[in-house]
């Protein structure tokens, strides 16, 4: 009978252990952890080309200057819309007192490559006589519709008339871009 006991008892005492680790737990504890993403707001930026020439014309003619690879970059990481403008100083000559006064300067910026989701509006040729010599800046391309990161590159054209009495010199002038 003392056998049977402790028998008993050991197949008792295992089926405890065994019923208590294949059960599964009446109640299950859980507990939960706030994850924040940070997402950094950045700058908006323009870059343009150094420096660009028209090559020798004539007085009375008109001189086109290429103006390549203009590039916004917005990584503001937000919906605010942007527009880049220009402006110029007058063409001043390397002989003192040479200033050519121009009768039309017509920026012309081609269609812009975007990456990101801007929607860029339809760029057009606009007179920058009115941006010279401090005069207003002239808005040569707008992004609207912005989630998020973007860029917008463009090349363009810099076409100025030059007044027939205009004298033999090398004229030098500075164009602007700006991003707001």
């Amino acid at each position: 009978m003392r056998t049977i006991t402790r028998t008993t008892l050991v197949l008792a005492g295992t089926a405890a252990l065994v019923g208590s680790m294949a059960l599964p737990a009446s109640a299950a504890l859980e507990d939960t952890t706030e994850t924040t993403v940070l997402v950094d707001s950045g700058t908006i930026d323009i870059s343009t080309p150094v420096a660009t020439t028209s090559g020798l014309i004539t007085a009375g003619s008109s001189a086109t200057i290429p103006l390549d690879g203009i590039l916004v970059t917005d990584s503001r990481a937000g919906t605010a819309s942007w527009s880049a403008s220009v402006h110029m100083t007058p063409l001043t000559g390397q002989i003192v007192d040479n200033v050519l006064e121009l009768t039309s300067a017509e920026y012309l910026a081609e269609t812009a490559i975007t990456t990101g989701t801007p929607t860029m509006a339809v760029p057009a040729s606009v007179s920058v006589i009115g941006a010279i010599d401090g005069g207003t800046n002239v808005a040569v391309q707008t992004a609207t519709t912005v989630a998020g990161n973007n860029t917008a590159t463009w090349d363009a054209t810099l076409t100025v008339e030059t007044p027939t009495q205009a004298l033999a010199d090398t004229y030098t002038a500075t164009l602007t871009h700006s991003v707001l």
